[in-house]
C-alpha cells in the first residue's frame, strides 16, 4: 500500500500510541504498542514498524509525523537532570531557595521542599544592574564575568541559564552574557528573555533553569529519533506537541524544552475539545487513565481551561499551557501495604518494563491491571493492544501475599485495590474542578486512555456525573489529538499601564507591534515555518490594582488602534465575575502583561472517524462471571465493540472489549452508542 500517511504518535509510560491517517482513503488505523523506558525513541520506531506490518504504511510514505512525549516530564518529576549553573545578578543568587515560601503539606511537621534545581555553588553572580524600567543602572562587569566563567569552567556543567534582574523590560545584559558563554565553552545556554519576558522574578528564573535543564536531555532525543527515521527511509515534517497543546518543530523545541513539560496529556485534551463540539457538550472532564499515571482536565464552554503558569515537580513553569492535574495512578501502579498497614496504590509503577505481572514479562508486583483481571473485567481472550495475552494465574500469584499481607482474599484485596486507586481519581478531578468553582454534576466525563473507560463509570457515580463518553478508540485518543494540532508560538511583554493612561492604546499598539516583529524574526527563521500561513492572536492579562494576580482577556488589536480601549476593561469585570463571583466595576485596573500567540497551519487531512475493520471471531455476546462494583460477582454480557452499530442499547452488567481499552457498563450502568460511534453511559445516582 502506498501513497500519503500522516502519523500521531504518543509515547507514554507503558504504551506508545500511533493513529495514522491515509490520505487517499481518509481511514483511520488505530495501534499500540510498548512503550521503552530505557530508549523513548525505539518505541516510536516500533510503532511505525507496526504501521508498515499493519495496514502496509511503509515510512517513506509518511508525509507528516506529530508527536507527544513524556520525556520532559518524567525528567522533571524523577529530577534525572543534567548539571545546571545559575547565571545571576549581584545579590540575587538565591531566588530559587527563597521561592515564594509555600508549603505544598500545610500540617506535616515532616515535609521537607525539594532541593533547589540548582546547588548554590553553582549560581553565579555578575554585577551588573537594570531598573525596573528598563534603564540601566550599572553596566556588566566584566571581571565578575571572567570569574563567573572560570567557576563554570571547573564545575563541568552541561547547561547554564543567565537570569537578570528586571531583564523583562530590558535583555541587554542577559543577552550579552549569553552570547559570552556561548562563545567561551559551547554550553547549553537559556537567557530567560528569550524564553519568557514576563514580571516575577523567582517563576522567571525556575522556568529559565529548568529549560536550561532540559536542553540537552531533549536534543540528544531528537537528534537519536531524527537519525533512526533517517535510517528507515523516513523523511516526513517533524512536529513535537507542547502544553499549550500547540506543536513546535524540533529546532523550536530544542530552545525551549519546557513547553513540552505536558507534552502527552494535552494532546488527548485537544481531542476532547473536538468531541465536545461533535457532541454539543460544552462542559467535560476529560479523565485520561494510562498505564502510569491519570491526567483530568477540564473543558468549559467547548473551550480548555488553561492558565498561564504551571507547576510540575514542585516547579512553577512561566508559560501558557493547557490545566492538566496528574496523579500517579494508572493500570501499572503498584498495590502494597504501607508502613501503617493501609493498603497503599502508588505512585509506584510497573510500566512496560517488566510490566504487570499479568503480561508475564517478569513483573512480580500487583498492578491495577492484575486487579482487573482477577475480578474478570479483563480477560485473555482479548490480548492488551491486540499482542499482550493476559495470564490470569500470575496476576493471582502476585495479589496473593499482599492479600496475606491484610487478611483478606485476593478477590476482596484487588476490588480494595480499584476503590483505593479510584478515590485516588475522584480527588483529582475535585481538585481539578474546585479552581474554577466548577460543579461536577454540570459536566460529562470523557475517558479514554487504555485504563480509563474501565474506571469511569465508578468514579462518575462517586462525583454524581450522570453522563459518561468513550469514544470510538479511547486508548489511542491522545495520538489522534496530536493530528489536530498546529503549530503554535507565545510572545509575551511584561508592562504596567494603568486603565486611566492618556496613551494608553498608542502604548499597547507599540508593545504589540514589538512582539509581532519578535515573532516574525523566529518563524522566519525556522526553515519548516517560513511558508506557512500565519494567524495572530491578542490578549492581555489584567488586574485589580493592588491584586497579586491576573486574569487574561483576548483583545481587538484594530479597536485598540483605533483608540478604544474600554472594551478591554469591560470585558476584564465580566471575565472576573465569571472565575470569582465579584467584579469592581469603578476601581481602576492594571494592565500586566500583553500577550501574543502565533498559530502557524500544519497541512493535514480529515480525521472524520471511518473503519474499514470487520466483525470479530468476538462480535456475538458472551457470559462471563465478573466482579462488579457494589455487587460482587455476577453474570455479566461481554461484547466486542466492532459489533455494535449506532443506536445500539444495553443494560450492565457488561464490559465491552475492543482493541485498546475495555469499558466496564456496571449494574448502575445503562449504554448506548451514538451517531458518532461513541459509547454513552448513563449512571444511576446512588442510594
Amino acid at each position: 500500500m502506498t501513497g500519503d500517511w500522516y502519523v500521531g504518535v504518543d509515547i507514554g509510560g507503558t504504551f506508545t500510541d500511533v493513529v495514522a491517517v491515509d490520505a487517499a482513503s481518509g481511514v483511520l488505523h488505530h495501534l499500540k504498542v510498548p512503550s521503552s523506558r530505557s530508549d523513548p525513541a525505539s518505541g516510536f520506531l516500533r510503532g511505525l514498524e507496526a504501521l508498515r506490518e499493519e495496514v502496509g504504511a511503509r515510512s517513506e510514505d509518511v508525509r507528516l509525523l506529530l508527536h507527544g512525549t513524556t520525556l520532559a516530564t518524567n525528567a522533571i518529576i524523577e529530577r534525572r537532570l543534567p548539571t545546571t549553573a545559575l547565571v545571576t545578578t549581584e545579590g540575587f543568587r538565591d531566588v530559587l531557595e527563597i521561592a515564594r515560601h509555600w508549603r505544598n503539606e500545610l500540617y506535616d511537621p515532616f515535609f521537607e521542599q525539594q532541593p533547589a534545581l540548582v546547588p548554590r555553588e553553582l549560581r553565579v553572580e555578575i554585577r551588573e544592574r537594570v531598573a525596573a524600567d528598563g534603564s540601566e543602572l550599572e553596566p556588566i562587569d566584566l571581571a565578575s564575568a571572567d570569574a563567573a566563567l572560570a567557576t563554570l569552567d571547573a564545575a563541568g556543567v552541561e547547561s547554564v541559564a543567565v537570569a537578570f534582574l528586571h531583564s523583562y523590560r530590558n535583555p541587554n545584559h542577559e543577552q550579552q552574557i549569553a552570547a559570552l558563554l556561548r562563545a567561551h565553552n559551547g554550553w547549553f545556554v537559556c537567557a530567560s528573555a528569550e524564553l519568557s519576558r514576563e514580571l516575577r522574578e523567582y517563576e522567571r528564573t525556575a522556568t529559565t533553569v529548568l529549560n536550561a535543564a532540559l536542553m540537552p536531555l531533549v536534543d540528544t532525543y531528537l537528534t537519536r529519533l531524527e537519525s533512526a527515521l533517517a535510517n528507515v527511509g523516513c523523511g516526513a515534517s517533524l512536529f513535537v506537541t507542547q502544553s499549550n497543546g500547540g506543536a513546535l518543530t524540533p529546532a523550536a523545541a530544542r530552545s525551549r524544552p519546557v513547553t513540552l513539560a505536558l507534552s502527552g496529556p494535552v494532546a488527548g485534551v485537544v481531542a476532547c475539545t473536538r468531541l465536545a463540539r461533535s457532541t454539543g457538550n460544552a462542559d467535560l472532564v476529560c479523565f485520561d487513565m494510562g498505564g502510569t499515571s491519570a491526567d483530568v482536565s477540564v473543558i468549559g464552554g467547548y473551550e480548555p481551561r488553561t492558565s498561564t503558569e504551571l507547576t510540575v515537580g514542585e516547579i512553577p513553569i512561566r508559560l501558557p499551557a493547557i490545566d492538566v492535574y496528574s496523579i500517579g495512578a494508572g493500570g501499572g501502579s503498584i498495590a502494597a501495604v504501607d508502613d501503617g498497614g493501609a493498603l497503599r496504590v502508588g505512585p509506584e509503577s510497573a510500566g512496560s518494563e517488566p510490566g504487570p505481572a499479568c503480561y508475564a514479562r517478569g513483573g512480580t508486583a500487583p498492578t491495577v491491571t492484575d486487579c482487573q483481571l482477577l475480578l474478570g473485567r479483563l480477560t485473555p481472550d482479548f490480548p492488551l493492544a491486540s499482542r499482550l495475552a493476559l495470564d490470569v494465574e500470575l496476576a493471582r500469584a502476585a495479589i496473593g501475599p499482599l492479600a496475606e499481607a491484610l487478611d483478606l482474599h485476593p478477590d476482596e484485596t484487588a476490588a480494595g485495590a480499584i476503590e483505593v486507586v479510584n478515590a485516588a481519581m475522584e480527588g483529582a478531578v475535585r481538585v481539578a474542578l474546585r479552581k474554577r468553582g466548577d460543579d461536577p454534576r454540570d459536566h460529562a466525563l470523557v475517558a479514554f486512555g487504555g485504563a480509563g473507560p474501565l474506571h469511569a463509570a465508578e468514579l462518575a457515580r462517586r462525583l454524581s456525573i450522570a453522563t459518561v463518553l468513550v469514544p470510538p478508540h479511547p486508548g489511542t485518543l491522545s495520538a489522534l489529538g496530536l493530528l489536530t494540532a498546529d503549530v503554535r508560538l507565545d510572545f509575551a511583554a511584561s508592562e504596567l499601564h494603568r486603565s486611566d493612561e492618556e496613551s494608553l492604546a498608542a502604548a499597547l499598539v507599540a508593545v504589540f507591534a514589538a512582539l509581532t516583529g519578535r515573532a516574525q524574526a523566529e518563524v522566519d527563521a525556522d526553515g519548516a515555518l517560513r511558508t506557512r500561513r500565519i494567524s495572530l492572536a491578542h490578549s492581555c492579562d489584567l488586574r485589580y490594582l493592588g491584586q497579586a494576580y491576573e486574569v487574561t482577556v483576548p483583545v481587538d488589536l484594530d479597536r485598540i488602534a483605533g483608540g478604544d480601549t474600554v472594551g478591554i476593561f469591560d470585558d476584564f469585570h465580566a471575565m472576573h465575575e465569571r472565575a470569582y463571583g465579584f467584579s469592581s466595576p469603578a476601581d481602576e485596573c492594571e494592565i500586566v502583561t500583553m500577550r501574543l500567540v502565533v498559530s502557524v497551519a500544519i497541512d493535514k487531512p480529515s480525521l472524520e472517524e471511518r473503519t474499514s475493520a470487520s466483525p470479530t471471531d468476538h462480535a456475538t455476546p458472551t457470559l462471563r462471571s465478573v466482579y462488579m462494583p457494589g455487587s460482587g460477582w455476577v453474570d455479566a454480557t461481554i461484547y466486542d465493540r466492532s459489533s455494535f452499530e449506532r443506536g445500539a442499547r444495553l443494560d450492565g452488567p457488561a464490559v465491552v472489549h475492543q482493541a485498546d481499552s475495555t469499558t466496564l457498563v456496571p449494574p448502575f450502568a445503562s449504554l448506548v452508542v451514538d451517531e458518532h460511534a461513541n459509547l454513552v453511559l448513563t449512571i444511576e445516582e446512588s442510594a
